[in-house]
């Protein structure tokens, strides 16, 4: 990757990391349709309203974050990530099935990524084919979802549930690719366009009074689209609302996004957020440094949610200290696996170097 650090994309994705494991925790143990604790209860309750509402996107923040970091990535196919996501297929293929029957698989995330792996490298190298990849995608992400659901393929449920997902409120299937692979095309596209201009290019030191223009914009925004109350945080529930989302809903906090990436490209933030110890902190962090590690290392301990959950509907604060166990055993692990990967790649480097 160049060396440029993004540290507001960095500061983005832990907040959207948070979401994310906060929803996986309740998921994995509670699963009930609303948050039922009370604040006094418990610190979820307090979050809840906010994380579930305005940040129910943070699934597609991390795909358009990651994708836009690949896409600025020196290095153009990283194999690594490729196994990790088809492991991750194949490993929730078999924890959601009774069987290995291929009939009864369902779509998933991680069929969803490696898709989004697999266009983003057949994408044209040239900067105006992607410019007009990008605008093609954007463009994508202004259709209402009605329209895609009328897409089926008949008698093909899997191909329907690729092509758009399944939202019948009962049985939602999220992740569908349209118009969703929009989001990963479009953030590979802007990375790799930005990745080959130079240092001193107007995109990264900006133009006058940009960042006060941008900011004002991002206020007005989140003053003239309140949060919605009772949001739904279920397994199926939380992806319908999320994927049946309202067009107008979706870019009330996209465009926002939109903006907050706009200025970490600039070099002023990047430099004034880098003063602050406590962000370097949160850019050195596992979760952001080795994210897709993380993700797939957290289902480790996810896996023990289900056998607490009598003790957490009795202890709120217990899920509380789960979450926050979660977040710091993952980052620990994933710490230790990197190092433990490296120390073997330095010694298969020595082993052959000395044949």
């Amino acid at each position: 990757m160049n060396q440029r650090r993004f540290y507001a994309l960095d500061l983005l994705r832990t907040f959207a990391v948070l979401v994310i494991t906060f929803y996986h925790v309740w998921e994995s143990s509670i699963g009930e349709s609303h948050m039922f604790f009370t604040r006094s209860q418990s610190v979820y309750a307090y979050l809840t309203q906010f994380f579930v509402d305005y940040w129910s996107y943070s699934g597609l923040i991390l795909a358009l974050i990651s994708f836009f970091l690949i896409g600025f990535s020196k290095k153009d196919i990283n194999l690594f990530r490729f196994l990790l996501v088809a492991v991750g297929l194949f490993g929730m293929m078999v924890h959601d099935q009774a069987g290995l029957d291929a009939q009864s698989w369902s779509w998933n995330l991680y069929g969803y990524l490696l898709v989004c792996l697999i266009t983003v490298q057949i994408l044209p190298k040239n900067k105006t084919l992607l410019a007009f990849v990008s605008l093609i995608a954007l463009i994508g992400l202004v259709i209402p979802i009605e329209t895609f659901q009328t897409l089926k393929f008949g008698g093909l449920p899997i191909l329907d549930q690729m092509l758009t997902g399944d939202l019948s409120e009962s049985t939602t299937i999220g992740w569908g690719l349209l118009p969703w692979l929009s989001i990963p095309v479009l953030g590979f596209s802007i990375g790799r366009i930005l990745r080959d201009l130079p240092a001193d290019s107007k995109v990264f030191r900006g133009f006058k009074y940009e960042v006060p223009v941008l900011l004002s914009m991002a206020l007005v925004l989140i003053a003239l689209f309140p949060m919605r109350r009772n949001v739904s945080v279920s397994p199926t529930g939380f992806y319908y609302y999320v994927f049946s989302g309202s067009l107008w809903f979706f870019w009330s906090r996209f465009a926002v996004i939109f903006i907050w990436m706009r200025l970490a490209c600039l070099d002023s933030v990047n430099k004034f957020l880098g003063k602050f110890n406590f962000m370097q902190m949160i850019s050195k962090l596992a979760w952001n440094r080795y994210f897709g590690i993380c993700y797939f290392v957290q289902l480790i301990f996810l896996s023990w949610a289900a056998d607490l959950a009598t003790d957490f509907r009795q202890s709120p604060y217990l899920m509380d200290l789960y979450w926050v166990g979660l977040l710091v055993a993952t980052e620990i692990l994933t710490r230790l696996l990197v190092k433990r990967l490296s120390t073997f790649k330095l010694s298969a480097y020595k082993l052959v170097n000395r044949t």
